[in-house]
Protein backbone atom coordinates (compact mmCIF):
# COMPACT_ATOMS: atom_id res chain seq x y z
CA UNK A 1 0.00 0.00 0.00
CA UNK A 2 1.30 3.42 -1.08
CA UNK A 3 0.08 6.83 0.50
CA UNK A 4 -2.47 9.40 -1.27
CA UNK A 5 -5.18 7.52 -0.12
CA UNK A 6 -8.95 9.00 -0.63
CA UNK A 7 -11.10 8.54 2.68
CA UNK A 8 -12.79 5.60 1.28
CA UNK A 9 -9.14 4.15 -0.07
CA UNK A 10 -8.17 4.31 3.92
CA UNK A 11 -10.98 3.22 5.08
CA UNK A 12 -11.07 0.24 2.95
CA UNK A 13 -7.37 -1.29 3.23
CA UNK A 14 -7.51 -1.06 7.20
CA UNK A 15 -10.81 -2.93 7.27
CA UNK A 16 -8.75 -5.02 4.20
CA UNK A 17 -5.50 -5.73 6.78
CA UNK A 18 -7.84 -6.16 9.57
CA UNK A 19 -9.78 -8.97 7.92
CA UNK A 20 -6.72 -10.39 6.60
CA UNK A 21 -4.62 -10.91 9.97
CA UNK A 22 -7.63 -13.39 10.96
CA UNK A 23 -7.25 -15.77 8.27
CA UNK A 24 -3.07 -15.88 9.41
CA UNK A 25 -4.11 -16.99 12.88
CA UNK A 26 -5.05 -20.60 11.32
CA UNK A 27 -1.99 -22.22 9.63
CA UNK A 28 -4.36 -24.73 8.58
CA UNK A 29 -7.38 -23.02 6.79
CA UNK A 30 -8.85 -24.24 3.56
CA UNK A 31 -12.23 -24.02 2.14
CA UNK A 32 -13.48 -26.54 4.80
CA UNK A 33 -12.86 -24.38 7.37
CA UNK A 34 -15.22 -21.82 6.42
CA UNK A 35 -17.47 -24.90 5.38
CA UNK A 36 -17.33 -26.24 9.19
CA UNK A 37 -17.67 -22.77 10.36
CA UNK A 38 -20.95 -22.42 9.20
CA UNK A 39 -22.14 -25.40 9.27
CA UNK A 40 -21.87 -25.48 12.64
CA UNK A 41 -22.73 -22.18 13.30
CA UNK A 42 -25.50 -21.44 10.93
CA UNK A 43 -26.26 -24.91 9.64
CA UNK A 44 -29.95 -24.24 8.52
CA UNK A 45 -28.60 -21.09 6.42
CA UNK A 46 -28.94 -21.99 2.49
CA UNK A 47 -25.22 -22.21 1.16
CA UNK A 48 -26.32 -22.59 -2.44
CA UNK A 49 -29.12 -21.88 -4.63
CA UNK A 50 -28.77 -23.33 -8.12
CA UNK A 51 -31.76 -23.70 -10.23
CA UNK A 52 -34.64 -24.69 -8.50
CA UNK A 53 -32.62 -26.75 -6.16
CA UNK A 54 -30.62 -25.69 -2.65
CA UNK A 55 -28.65 -26.83 0.04
CA UNK A 56 -28.15 -25.49 3.62
CA UNK A 57 -24.79 -25.11 4.79
CA UNK A 58 -25.03 -28.68 6.52
CA UNK A 59 -25.51 -30.21 3.61
CA UNK A 60 -22.68 -28.34 1.47
CA UNK A 61 -20.70 -29.80 3.89
CA UNK A 62 -22.08 -33.63 4.02
CA UNK A 63 -21.51 -33.29 0.24
CA UNK A 64 -18.23 -31.78 0.49
CA UNK A 65 -17.19 -34.49 3.03
CA UNK A 66 -18.05 -37.56 0.88
CA UNK A 67 -15.46 -35.94 -2.19
CA UNK A 68 -13.16 -35.93 0.30
CA UNK A 69 -13.28 -39.47 2.11
CA UNK A 70 -13.80 -40.96 -1.51
CA UNK A 71 -10.48 -39.62 -2.88
CA UNK A 72 -8.71 -39.69 0.35
CA UNK A 73 -9.94 -43.64 0.09
CA UNK A 74 -8.64 -43.89 -3.44
CA UNK A 75 -5.43 -42.84 -2.24
CA UNK A 76 -4.99 -38.70 -3.42
CA UNK A 77 -2.36 -37.56 -0.87
CA UNK A 78 -1.40 -34.04 -0.19
CA UNK A 79 -0.39 -31.93 -3.49
CA UNK A 80 -1.92 -34.62 -5.87
CA UNK A 81 -4.51 -32.86 -8.32
CA UNK A 82 -7.71 -34.08 -10.04
CA UNK A 83 -8.72 -32.74 -13.15
CA UNK A 84 -11.97 -30.61 -13.64
CA UNK A 85 -13.87 -30.24 -16.41
CA UNK A 86 -17.13 -28.92 -15.40
CA UNK A 87 -19.47 -26.80 -16.39
CA UNK A 88 -21.19 -24.29 -13.32
CA UNK A 89 -23.48 -26.85 -11.23
CA UNK A 90 -23.55 -27.80 -7.29
CA UNK A 91 -21.10 -30.70 -7.93
CA UNK A 92 -18.19 -28.14 -9.15
CA UNK A 93 -18.34 -26.55 -5.22
CA UNK A 94 -18.36 -29.79 -3.94
CA UNK A 95 -15.31 -31.25 -5.73
CA UNK A 96 -13.14 -28.34 -5.15
CA UNK A 97 -14.60 -27.98 -1.42
CA UNK A 98 -13.79 -31.42 -0.48
CA UNK A 99 -10.19 -32.02 -2.48
CA UNK A 100 -9.39 -28.97 -0.69
CA UNK A 101 -10.28 -29.95 2.69
CA UNK A 102 -7.66 -32.47 2.45
CA UNK A 103 -4.85 -30.24 0.46
CA UNK A 104 -5.91 -31.74 -3.29
CA UNK A 105 -5.21 -29.09 -5.97
CA UNK A 106 -8.12 -29.38 -8.01
CA UNK A 107 -7.03 -28.18 -11.92
CA UNK A 108 -9.80 -25.87 -13.17
CA UNK A 109 -10.00 -27.18 -16.88
CA UNK A 110 -11.83 -24.92 -19.42
CA UNK A 111 -14.70 -27.09 -21.00
CA UNK A 112 -14.52 -24.81 -24.12
CA UNK A 113 -11.01 -26.19 -25.15
CA UNK A 114 -10.81 -28.69 -27.84
CA UNK A 115 -8.46 -31.43 -28.97
CA UNK A 116 -4.63 -30.32 -29.03
CA UNK A 117 -5.49 -27.77 -26.31
CA UNK A 118 -7.58 -29.55 -24.31
CA UNK A 119 -5.13 -32.67 -24.06
CA UNK A 120 -2.31 -30.23 -23.23
CA UNK A 121 -4.71 -28.67 -20.61
CA UNK A 122 -4.70 -32.04 -18.83
CA UNK A 123 -0.91 -33.20 -19.36
CA UNK A 124 0.78 -30.09 -18.06
CA UNK A 125 -1.00 -30.60 -14.64
CA UNK A 126 -0.22 -34.47 -14.23
CA UNK A 127 -3.81 -35.26 -13.04
CA UNK A 128 -3.95 -38.53 -10.57
CA UNK A 129 -7.55 -38.23 -11.09
CA UNK A 130 -10.68 -36.64 -13.73
CA UNK A 131 -13.50 -35.82 -13.20
CA UNK A 132 -15.86 -34.51 -16.12
CA UNK A 133 -19.48 -34.28 -16.73
CA UNK A 134 -22.03 -35.58 -18.93
CA UNK A 135 -22.15 -32.79 -21.49
CA UNK A 136 -18.29 -32.62 -22.29
CA UNK A 137 -17.93 -36.15 -23.13
CA UNK A 138 -17.85 -35.95 -26.25
CA UNK A 139 -14.80 -33.44 -26.51
CA UNK A 140 -12.79 -35.69 -23.58
CA UNK A 141 -13.68 -38.74 -26.34
CA UNK A 142 -11.93 -36.90 -28.86
CA UNK A 143 -8.12 -36.76 -27.05
CA UNK A 144 -8.87 -39.90 -24.62
CA UNK A 145 -6.02 -41.58 -26.13
CA UNK A 146 -3.57 -38.73 -25.17
CA UNK A 147 -4.72 -39.00 -21.35
CA UNK A 148 -2.50 -41.99 -19.68
CA UNK A 149 -5.01 -42.54 -16.91
CA UNK A 150 -7.17 -45.91 -16.75
CA UNK A 151 -10.81 -46.42 -16.99
CA UNK A 152 -10.96 -46.25 -13.38
CA UNK A 153 -9.55 -42.99 -12.92
CA UNK A 154 -11.86 -40.96 -14.56
CA UNK A 155 -15.42 -40.32 -13.14
CA UNK A 156 -18.22 -38.82 -14.59
CA UNK A 157 -21.12 -36.26 -13.05
CA UNK A 158 -23.97 -34.80 -14.12
CA UNK A 159 -24.47 -36.90 -17.16
CA UNK A 160 -28.34 -35.94 -17.74
CA UNK A 161 -28.54 -37.36 -20.88
CA UNK A 162 -26.93 -40.88 -20.25
CA UNK A 163 -24.20 -40.40 -22.81
CA UNK A 164 -22.53 -44.19 -23.06
CA UNK A 165 -19.41 -44.30 -21.66
CA UNK A 166 -16.68 -46.12 -19.96
CA UNK A 167 -15.70 -44.57 -16.67
CA UNK A 168 -16.80 -44.23 -13.63
CA UNK A 169 -20.06 -42.81 -12.51
CA UNK A 170 -19.36 -40.91 -9.60
CA UNK A 171 -22.42 -40.42 -8.05
CA UNK A 172 -23.05 -44.22 -7.82
CA UNK A 173 -19.42 -44.40 -6.44
CA UNK A 174 -19.79 -41.76 -3.18
CA UNK A 175 -23.39 -42.92 -2.40
CA UNK A 176 -22.06 -44.90 0.72
CA UNK A 177 -19.31 -42.82 1.57
CA UNK A 178 -19.04 -40.90 4.86
CA UNK A 179 -20.70 -37.89 5.14
CA UNK A 180 -17.74 -37.05 8.56
CA UNK A 181 -15.84 -34.30 8.65
CA UNK A 182 -11.72 -35.64 7.60
CA UNK A 183 -8.80 -34.83 9.38
CA UNK A 184 -6.65 -32.10 7.57
CA UNK A 185 -2.83 -32.87 6.89
CA UNK A 186 -1.06 -32.14 10.34
CA UNK A 187 1.71 -30.35 7.59
CA UNK A 188 -1.04 -28.19 6.00
CA UNK A 189 -0.02 -24.38 5.51
CA UNK A 190 -1.61 -21.12 3.58
CA UNK A 191 1.13 -21.20 0.79
CA UNK A 192 -0.10 -25.08 -0.50
CA UNK A 193 -1.82 -24.81 -3.55
CA UNK A 194 -5.34 -24.80 -3.71
CA UNK A 195 -6.47 -24.70 -7.84
CA UNK A 196 -4.56 -24.73 -10.68
CA UNK A 197 -6.21 -21.96 -13.21
CA UNK A 198 -5.32 -21.59 -16.48
CA UNK A 199 -4.76 -18.96 -18.60
CA UNK A 200 -3.93 -18.24 -22.48
CA UNK A 201 -0.58 -16.70 -23.18
CA UNK A 202 2.83 -15.80 -24.81
CA UNK A 203 3.34 -19.67 -25.16
CA UNK A 204 0.76 -20.19 -27.42
CA UNK A 205 -0.91 -23.36 -25.63
CA UNK A 206 -2.38 -22.96 -22.14
CA UNK A 207 -1.07 -22.25 -19.00
CA UNK A 208 -1.53 -23.56 -15.30
CA UNK A 209 -1.28 -20.74 -12.71
CA UNK A 210 -0.55 -21.93 -9.18
CA UNK A 211 -3.44 -20.24 -6.68
CA UNK A 212 -2.22 -21.18 -3.37
CA UNK A 213 -4.63 -20.80 -0.79
CA UNK A 214 -3.37 -17.88 0.74
CA UNK A 215 -4.30 -15.72 -2.78
CA UNK A 216 -7.19 -17.32 -2.93
CA UNK A 217 -8.23 -16.50 0.62
CA UNK A 218 -6.63 -12.98 0.05
CA UNK A 219 -9.07 -12.03 -3.16
CA UNK A 220 -11.58 -13.21 -1.23
CA UNK A 221 -11.47 -11.07 1.24
CA UNK A 222 -10.35 -8.17 -1.13
CA UNK A 223 -13.28 -8.31 -3.33
CA UNK A 224 -15.81 -9.69 -1.05
CA UNK A 225 -15.76 -9.48 2.72
CA UNK A 226 -13.74 -6.41 2.73
CA UNK A 227 -14.80 -4.43 0.12
CA UNK A 228 -18.34 -4.87 -0.21
CA UNK A 229 -19.26 -6.14 3.59
CA UNK A 230 -20.78 -9.30 2.68
CA UNK A 231 -22.97 -11.00 5.80
CA UNK A 232 -24.78 -14.02 5.73
CA UNK A 233 -27.71 -12.35 4.92
CA UNK A 234 -26.16 -11.39 1.38
CA UNK A 235 -26.66 -13.70 -1.72
CA UNK A 236 -23.83 -13.85 -4.00
CA UNK A 237 -25.34 -14.28 -7.84
CA UNK A 238 -22.51 -16.67 -9.94
CA UNK A 239 -23.31 -16.47 -13.82
CA UNK A 240 -19.71 -16.85 -15.10
CA UNK A 241 -17.86 -19.92 -15.22
CA UNK A 242 -16.00 -21.55 -12.37
CA UNK A 243 -12.86 -22.28 -14.36
CA UNK A 244 -12.56 -18.49 -14.23
CA UNK A 245 -10.59 -16.77 -11.40
CA UNK A 246 -13.58 -14.19 -10.66
CA UNK A 247 -16.06 -16.30 -10.33
CA UNK A 248 -14.30 -19.42 -8.19
CA UNK A 249 -11.76 -17.04 -6.73
CA UNK A 250 -13.43 -14.11 -6.09
CA UNK A 251 -17.31 -14.47 -6.03
CA UNK A 252 -17.15 -17.73 -4.41
CA UNK A 253 -14.46 -17.52 -1.89
CA UNK A 254 -15.92 -14.17 -0.84
CA UNK A 255 -19.12 -15.63 -0.29
CA UNK A 256 -17.26 -18.42 1.78
CA UNK A 257 -15.33 -16.68 3.89
CA UNK A 258 -18.19 -14.10 4.97
CA UNK A 259 -21.07 -16.91 5.48
CA UNK A 260 -23.42 -15.72 2.26
CA UNK A 261 -25.28 -17.94 0.29
CA UNK A 262 -24.58 -18.23 -3.57
CA UNK A 263 -26.52 -18.76 -6.49
CA UNK A 264 -24.90 -20.15 -8.95
CA UNK A 265 -26.01 -20.57 -12.84
CA UNK A 266 -25.17 -23.43 -15.47
CA UNK A 267 -24.18 -20.39 -17.85
CA UNK A 268 -24.85 -16.39 -18.31
CA UNK A 269 -27.93 -15.19 -19.68
CA UNK A 270 -29.03 -11.51 -20.55
CA UNK A 271 -32.93 -12.79 -20.51
CA UNK A 272 -33.10 -14.50 -17.28
CA UNK A 273 -30.34 -12.24 -15.94
CA UNK A 274 -32.85 -9.95 -13.50
CA UNK A 275 -35.17 -13.12 -13.23
CA UNK A 276 -32.41 -15.04 -11.41
CA UNK A 277 -31.53 -11.71 -9.36
CA UNK A 278 -35.45 -11.65 -7.97
CA UNK A 279 -35.69 -15.44 -8.09
CA UNK A 280 -32.40 -15.52 -5.37
CA UNK A 281 -32.88 -12.31 -3.76
CA UNK A 282 -29.33 -11.94 -4.90
CA UNK A 283 -27.49 -8.66 -3.28
CA UNK A 284 -24.11 -8.83 -5.02
CA UNK A 285 -22.73 -10.25 -8.71
CA UNK A 286 -20.26 -10.10 -10.95
CA UNK A 287 -19.44 -8.78 -14.20
CA UNK A 288 -16.85 -8.56 -17.08
CA UNK A 289 -17.07 -6.33 -19.91
CA UNK A 290 -19.31 -7.91 -22.16
CA UNK A 291 -22.38 -8.58 -19.10
CA UNK A 292 -23.64 -5.10 -18.61
CA UNK A 293 -23.97 -4.55 -22.66
CA UNK A 294 -25.86 -7.33 -23.27
CA UNK A 295 -28.21 -6.70 -20.18
CA UNK A 296 -28.32 -2.83 -21.75
CA UNK A 297 -29.21 -4.01 -25.05
CA UNK A 298 -32.13 -6.19 -23.62
CA UNK A 299 -35.48 -4.97 -23.74
CA UNK A 300 -36.99 -2.78 -20.73
CA UNK A 301 -39.20 -5.77 -18.27
CA UNK A 302 -40.92 -5.81 -15.10
CA UNK A 303 -37.83 -7.90 -13.62
CA UNK A 304 -35.13 -5.41 -14.02
CA UNK A 305 -37.39 -2.50 -11.46
CA UNK A 306 -36.92 -2.56 -7.97
CA UNK A 307 -34.07 -5.46 -7.89
CA UNK A 308 -32.32 -6.36 -4.07
CA UNK A 309 -29.02 -5.91 -6.30
CA UNK A 310 -26.90 -3.29 -4.16
CA UNK A 311 -23.32 -3.93 -5.52
CA UNK A 312 -21.34 -5.47 -8.46
CA UNK A 313 -17.50 -5.65 -8.53
CA UNK A 314 -16.02 -6.82 -11.55
CA UNK A 315 -13.38 -5.78 -14.60
CA UNK A 316 -13.65 -4.40 -18.35
CA UNK A 317 -16.23 -1.89 -17.69
CA UNK A 318 -16.43 1.19 -20.22
CA UNK A 319 -17.25 4.61 -18.99
CA UNK A 320 -20.37 4.63 -21.37
CA UNK A 321 -21.40 1.79 -20.65
CA UNK A 322 -20.97 2.40 -16.85
CA UNK A 323 -22.95 5.09 -16.82
CA UNK A 324 -25.52 3.93 -18.90
CA UNK A 325 -26.26 0.79 -16.75
CA UNK A 326 -26.08 2.66 -13.41
CA UNK A 327 -29.09 5.15 -15.08
CA UNK A 328 -31.20 2.44 -16.06
CA UNK A 329 -30.54 -0.53 -13.62
CA UNK A 330 -30.27 1.67 -10.26
CA UNK A 331 -27.25 -0.54 -8.85
CA UNK A 332 -25.80 1.35 -5.71
CA UNK A 333 -22.66 0.57 -6.61
CA UNK A 334 -19.98 -0.75 -9.25
CA UNK A 335 -16.96 -1.49 -7.97
CA UNK A 336 -14.18 -2.15 -11.11
CA UNK A 337 -10.90 -3.05 -10.79
CA UNK A 338 -7.82 -4.63 -12.31
CA UNK A 339 -6.19 -7.59 -11.61
CA UNK A 340 -4.58 -10.69 -13.45
CA UNK A 341 -5.03 -14.32 -12.49
CA UNK A 342 -1.21 -15.13 -11.97
CA UNK A 343 -1.12 -11.62 -10.91
CA UNK A 344 -0.29 -11.24 -6.65
CA UNK A 345 -1.33 -7.01 -6.80
CA UNK A 346 -4.99 -5.57 -7.74
CA UNK A 347 -6.11 -2.09 -8.56
CA UNK A 348 -9.71 -0.96 -7.03
CA UNK A 349 -11.50 1.79 -7.89
CA UNK A 350 -13.25 2.28 -4.14
CA UNK A 351 -14.39 5.95 -5.10
CA UNK A 352 -16.44 4.27 -8.13
CA UNK A 353 -15.04 6.84 -10.66
CA UNK A 354 -16.57 5.89 -14.18
CA UNK A 355 -14.05 4.97 -16.72
CA UNK A 356 -11.31 3.94 -14.28
CA UNK A 357 -9.57 0.68 -12.73
CA UNK A 358 -7.96 2.40 -9.43
CA UNK A 359 -5.69 4.93 -8.49
CA UNK A 360 -1.35 4.17 -8.25
CA UNK A 361 -1.01 4.23 -5.07
CA UNK A 362 -0.35 0.56 -4.80
CA UNK A 363 3.37 -0.34 -3.66
CA UNK A 364 4.36 -3.23 -6.15
CA UNK A 365 2.54 -2.15 -9.38
CA UNK A 366 4.23 0.04 -11.32
CA UNK A 367 3.52 1.33 -14.62
CA UNK A 368 6.72 1.13 -17.08
CA UNK A 369 6.00 3.70 -20.21
CA UNK A 370 6.32 2.07 -23.38
CA UNK A 371 4.73 2.72 -27.01
CA UNK A 372 0.95 2.12 -27.32
CA UNK A 373 1.49 0.51 -30.85
CA UNK A 374 4.76 -1.69 -30.17
CA UNK A 375 4.42 -2.44 -26.61
CA UNK A 376 8.42 -1.48 -26.65
CA UNK A 377 9.45 -0.46 -23.34
CA UNK A 378 11.22 3.45 -23.09
CA UNK A 379 14.83 3.31 -21.40
CA UNK A 380 16.26 5.95 -19.66
CA UNK A 381 20.60 6.69 -20.72
CA UNK A 382 21.13 4.69 -17.59
CA UNK A 383 19.31 1.54 -19.60
CA UNK A 384 16.44 1.40 -16.95
CA UNK A 385 12.50 1.87 -17.94
CA UNK A 386 10.65 5.18 -16.97
CA UNK A 387 7.67 5.22 -14.66
CA UNK A 388 5.04 6.88 -16.28
CA UNK A 389 3.64 10.20 -15.74
CA UNK A 390 0.21 11.89 -16.01
CA UNK A 391 -1.23 10.68 -19.77
CA UNK A 392 1.50 8.03 -20.38
CA UNK A 393 0.56 4.72 -21.28
CA UNK A 394 2.56 1.86 -19.43
CA UNK A 395 3.10 -1.88 -18.99
CA UNK A 396 1.80 -2.77 -15.73
CA UNK A 397 4.51 -4.69 -13.69
CA UNK A 398 4.34 -6.38 -10.60
CA UNK A 399 7.34 -6.78 -8.04
CA UNK A 400 8.58 -9.84 -7.37
CA UNK A 401 10.28 -10.21 -4.34
CA UNK A 402 10.80 -12.65 -0.69
CA UNK A 403 7.67 -10.42 0.36
CA UNK A 404 5.35 -11.03 -2.27
CA UNK A 405 2.87 -14.35 -2.38
CA UNK A 406 3.69 -14.34 -6.25
CA UNK A 407 4.28 -18.27 -7.47
CA UNK A 408 3.48 -18.02 -11.41
CA UNK A 409 2.73 -21.23 -13.39
CA UNK A 410 2.67 -24.39 -13.00
CA UNK A 411 5.85 -24.61 -15.68
CA UNK A 412 8.78 -22.74 -14.06
CA UNK A 413 10.19 -22.05 -17.11
CA UNK A 414 7.01 -20.31 -18.81
CA UNK A 415 7.36 -18.48 -15.23
CA UNK A 416 10.75 -16.93 -16.09
CA UNK A 417 10.54 -15.97 -19.70
CA UNK A 418 7.32 -13.14 -17.92
CA UNK A 419 10.19 -12.43 -15.54
CA UNK A 420 12.11 -8.90 -16.02
CA UNK A 421 15.31 -8.30 -13.95
CA UNK A 422 17.09 -4.54 -13.85
CA UNK A 423 13.83 -3.08 -14.63
CA UNK A 424 14.15 0.40 -12.52
CA UNK A 425 17.18 -0.50 -10.48
CA UNK A 426 20.02 -3.28 -10.58
CA UNK A 427 18.77 -6.87 -9.68
CA UNK A 428 15.05 -5.94 -8.89
CA UNK A 429 12.38 -8.00 -10.50
CA UNK A 430 8.97 -7.60 -12.36
CA UNK A 431 6.67 -9.67 -13.50
CA UNK A 432 5.89 -8.42 -17.18
CA UNK A 433 1.48 -8.47 -17.03
CA UNK A 434 1.33 -7.84 -20.94
CA UNK A 435 -1.18 -5.28 -19.74
CA UNK A 436 -0.96 -1.42 -21.09
CA UNK A 437 -2.94 1.09 -18.42
CA UNK A 438 -2.67 5.00 -18.75
CA UNK A 439 -2.19 7.04 -16.04
CA UNK A 440 -4.13 10.32 -15.43
CA UNK A 441 -4.23 13.10 -13.10
CA UNK A 442 -4.68 12.48 -9.07
CA UNK A 443 -3.14 8.91 -9.58
CA UNK A 444 -6.12 7.92 -11.36
CA UNK A 445 -5.53 4.40 -14.11
CA UNK A 446 -7.73 3.53 -17.11
CA UNK A 447 -7.32 0.09 -18.72
CA UNK A 448 -5.20 0.50 -22.24
CA UNK A 449 -5.19 -2.34 -23.88
CA UNK A 450 -3.89 -6.12 -23.62
CA UNK A 451 -0.66 -6.19 -25.31
CA UNK A 452 1.02 -8.85 -27.30
CA UNK A 453 0.26 -12.17 -27.66
CA UNK A 454 -3.24 -12.68 -26.01
CA UNK A 455 -6.01 -10.58 -26.13
CA UNK A 456 -9.64 -10.63 -25.05
CA UNK A 457 -12.94 -11.40 -26.31
CA UNK A 458 -16.48 -12.94 -24.96
CA UNK A 459 -14.91 -12.64 -21.79
CA UNK A 460 -12.18 -14.99 -22.40
CA UNK A 461 -8.45 -14.63 -23.33
CA UNK A 462 -7.50 -15.99 -26.74
CA UNK A 463 -4.12 -16.62 -27.22
CA UNK A 464 -2.69 -15.47 -30.77
CA UNK A 465 -0.05 -18.35 -30.72
CA UNK A 466 -2.40 -21.33 -29.93
CA UNK A 467 -4.98 -20.15 -33.43
CA UNK A 468 -2.22 -19.53 -35.23
CA UNK A 469 -0.92 -22.90 -34.56
CA UNK A 470 -4.03 -24.44 -35.35
CA UNK A 471 -4.56 -22.42 -38.42
CA UNK A 472 -0.91 -23.59 -39.57
CA UNK A 473 -1.95 -27.26 -39.60
CA UNK A 474 -4.68 -26.83 -41.97
CA UNK A 475 -3.60 -28.10 -45.06
CA UNK A 476 -3.93 -25.28 -47.73
CA UNK A 477 -2.47 -22.41 -44.90
CA UNK A 478 0.66 -21.53 -45.44
CA UNK A 479 1.23 -19.35 -42.28
CA UNK A 480 -0.90 -16.94 -40.32
CA UNK A 481 -0.68 -13.89 -38.33
CA UNK A 482 -3.62 -13.35 -35.48
CA UNK A 483 -4.40 -10.33 -34.23
CA UNK A 484 -7.10 -8.40 -32.27
CA UNK A 485 -8.87 -5.50 -33.52
CA UNK A 486 -11.80 -3.68 -32.25
CA UNK A 487 -15.13 -2.89 -33.60
CA UNK A 488 -17.26 -0.32 -32.23
CA UNK A 489 -19.74 -0.99 -29.40
CA UNK A 490 -18.38 -4.41 -28.16
CA UNK A 491 -15.83 -5.45 -25.38
CA UNK A 492 -12.55 -6.50 -25.98
CA UNK A 493 -11.10 -7.12 -29.39
CA UNK A 494 -12.37 -9.94 -32.46
CA UNK A 495 -10.11 -11.95 -33.91
CA UNK A 496 -8.52 -11.64 -36.88
CA UNK A 497 -6.11 -13.81 -39.07
CA UNK A 498 -3.94 -12.56 -41.94
CA UNK A 499 -3.17 -15.58 -44.10
CA UNK A 500 -0.98 -16.59 -46.90
CA UNK A 501 -1.78 -19.80 -48.63
CA UNK A 502 0.32 -22.59 -50.52
CA UNK A 503 0.41 -22.28 -54.33
CA UNK A 504 -0.58 -26.19 -55.20
CA UNK A 505 -3.47 -26.79 -52.53
CA UNK A 506 -7.11 -25.69 -53.38
CA UNK A 507 -8.31 -23.53 -50.43
CA UNK A 508 -12.31 -23.99 -49.87
CA UNK A 509 -13.80 -21.25 -47.80
CA UNK A 510 -16.84 -23.40 -46.54
CA UNK A 511 -14.06 -26.50 -45.76
CA UNK A 512 -12.06 -24.28 -43.83
CA UNK A 513 -15.39 -23.21 -41.69
CA UNK A 514 -15.79 -26.49 -40.84
CA UNK A 515 -12.56 -27.25 -39.57
CA UNK A 516 -12.31 -24.25 -37.18
CA UNK A 517 -15.36 -24.89 -35.82
CA UNK A 518 -14.58 -28.72 -35.19
CA UNK A 519 -10.88 -27.12 -33.78
CA UNK A 520 -11.51 -24.33 -32.00
CA UNK A 521 -13.48 -23.18 -29.10
CA UNK A 522 -16.25 -20.64 -30.29
CA UNK A 523 -14.64 -17.46 -28.70
CA UNK A 524 -11.24 -18.25 -30.21
CA UNK A 525 -12.76 -18.46 -34.14
CA UNK A 526 -11.37 -15.81 -36.17
CA UNK A 527 -14.49 -13.16 -36.55
CA UNK A 528 -11.65 -11.84 -39.91
CA UNK A 529 -10.07 -13.58 -42.43
CA UNK A 530 -7.58 -11.72 -44.65
CA UNK A 531 -6.22 -13.76 -47.26
CA UNK A 532 -2.78 -12.14 -48.43
CA UNK A 533 0.19 -12.76 -51.13
CA UNK A 534 2.99 -12.42 -48.28
CA UNK A 535 2.83 -11.48 -44.79
CA UNK A 536 5.75 -8.95 -43.94
CA UNK A 537 8.49 -10.15 -41.59
CA UNK A 538 10.79 -8.61 -39.23
CA UNK A 539 14.93 -9.01 -39.25
CA UNK A 540 14.70 -12.15 -36.99
CA UNK A 541 11.86 -13.31 -39.56
CA UNK A 542 8.96 -12.79 -37.61
CA UNK A 543 5.42 -11.82 -38.50
CA UNK A 544 5.05 -7.95 -38.12
CA UNK A 545 1.61 -7.48 -36.94
CA UNK A 546 1.77 -3.45 -36.39
CA UNK A 547 0.39 -2.28 -39.97
CA UNK A 548 -1.78 -5.61 -39.87
CA UNK A 549 -3.54 -4.49 -36.78
CA UNK A 550 -3.69 -0.71 -37.39
CA UNK A 551 -5.75 -1.82 -40.92
CA UNK A 552 -7.74 -4.14 -39.58
CA UNK A 553 -11.04 -5.02 -41.80
CA UNK A 554 -10.86 -1.21 -43.04
CA UNK A 555 -12.49 -2.35 -46.07
CA UNK A 556 -11.27 0.94 -47.95
CA UNK A 557 -7.37 0.17 -47.42
CA UNK A 558 -7.24 -3.09 -47.62
CA UNK A 559 -6.80 -4.98 -51.47
CA UNK A 560 -6.83 -8.39 -50.48
CA UNK A 561 -9.67 -10.61 -50.23
CA UNK A 562 -11.33 -10.45 -46.42
CA UNK A 563 -14.12 -12.59 -45.00
CA UNK A 564 -16.11 -12.16 -42.06
CA UNK A 565 -17.32 -15.41 -39.59
CA UNK A 566 -20.93 -15.79 -39.61
CA UNK A 567 -21.47 -17.63 -36.18
CA UNK A 568 -25.28 -17.83 -36.62
CA UNK A 569 -24.89 -20.41 -40.38
CA UNK A 570 -21.10 -21.12 -38.86
CA UNK A 571 -19.42 -20.57 -41.97
CA UNK A 572 -17.05 -17.18 -43.69
CA UNK A 573 -18.78 -15.03 -45.67
CA UNK A 574 -17.19 -12.55 -48.53
CA UNK A 575 -16.84 -9.01 -46.33
CA UNK A 576 -17.80 -6.07 -48.17
CA UNK A 577 -18.16 -2.29 -48.35
CA UNK A 578 -22.11 -3.18 -47.23
CA UNK A 579 -21.01 -5.27 -44.61
CA UNK A 580 -18.25 -2.89 -43.58
CA UNK A 581 -20.85 -0.18 -43.43
CA UNK A 582 -23.40 -2.17 -41.30
CA UNK A 583 -20.79 -3.40 -39.10
CA UNK A 584 -19.86 -0.12 -38.01
CA UNK A 585 -23.54 1.36 -37.70
CA UNK A 586 -24.41 -2.23 -35.59
CA UNK A 587 -26.54 -3.74 -37.66
CA UNK A 588 -24.71 -6.40 -37.48
CA UNK A 589 -25.06 -8.17 -33.97
CA UNK A 590 -21.85 -9.56 -32.74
Amino acid sequence: MGSFMSPKESEFYNRFIRDLASVNEEPNHSFGFFIEKWAEEIPDNIALYFQDDSWTWQAFNDESNKISNFFLNLGLNQGECVALMLENSPEHLFLTSGINKIQGISALVNFNQKKQALSHSFKIVNPKFIVIDGDNLHSFYEIIDDIPLKNDQIFVVNNKKDIPHDFMDLPSEIKSISKTNPEPPLDSILEDTALYIYTSGTTGLPKAVIAPNVKIFTQGFFLGLSLTDLTPEDVVYIPTPLYHNLSIGCAWIGALVSGSTTALRKRFSASEFWKDIKKYNATYTIYVGEIPRYLLNQPESEYEKNTPLKKMVGLGLRKDIWEKFKARFQVEHIYEFYGSTEGHYSLINIDEVPGMVGRNNMVGLVLAKCDPDTGELYKNNRGFCIKCKPGDVGMAMLKVDKKSVFRGYRNKEKTQKKMISDVFRKTDCYFNTGDMLQLHNDLWISFYDRFGDTFRWKSENVSTLEVEAILNSYPSILISAVYGVAIPNTEGKAGMAAITLHDLIKFNIDEFSQFVTDVLPKYAIPVFIRICEELELTGPMKIKKVNLRKEAYEIDKIKDPVYFWNSKNKKYTSFSKIEYKDLLEGKIRM
